[in-house]
């Protein structure tokens, strides 16, 4: 059985992460503002646009990965914990399907097998 982790550590690496993101946030804001601002007092105020877009997609992608998509709950933590759970269902169905006697298999493909290959033409 997989060990699941304990909740305290959990709380404390999305506490972590969340912390991650508003210094990354925090670090984005501060350093572009300063480069808009030099670039604005040379002349040239869109010079640093693709410095702010891409570093701006980097952290859309970095709030994507912490808080997951906002309204839909997808990627969120709660999504994951219902994803994993749906794949352990699963993967424990299939787990009991493998163990049944093959006999029953054997029966459910000759009950399939009731016609003739020339009736599909």
């Amino acid at each position: 059985m997989i060990k699941q982790p304990d909740i305290h550590e959990e709380a404390e690496k999305r506490v972590r992460a969340k912390a991650k993101f508003y210094k990354h946030l925090f670090i984005y804001v501060v350093i572009n503002s300063f480069l808009f601002l030099t670039a604005l007092f040379d002349g040239e105020p869109f010079a640093t646009m693709p410095v702010i877009l891409g570093w701006g997609i980097g952290l859309a992608f970095h709030y994507l990965k912490v808080f997951g998509i906002p309204g839909s709950g997808v990627l969120s933590s709660e999504w994951e914990d219902k994803e994993y759970q749906k794949e352990l269902d699963r993967l424990e169905r299939r787990r009991k399907v493998k163990q049944q006697p093959s006999e029953e298999k054997l029966e459910l493909k000759e009950m399939a097998k009731n016609y003739k290959d020339t009736d599909l033409v």
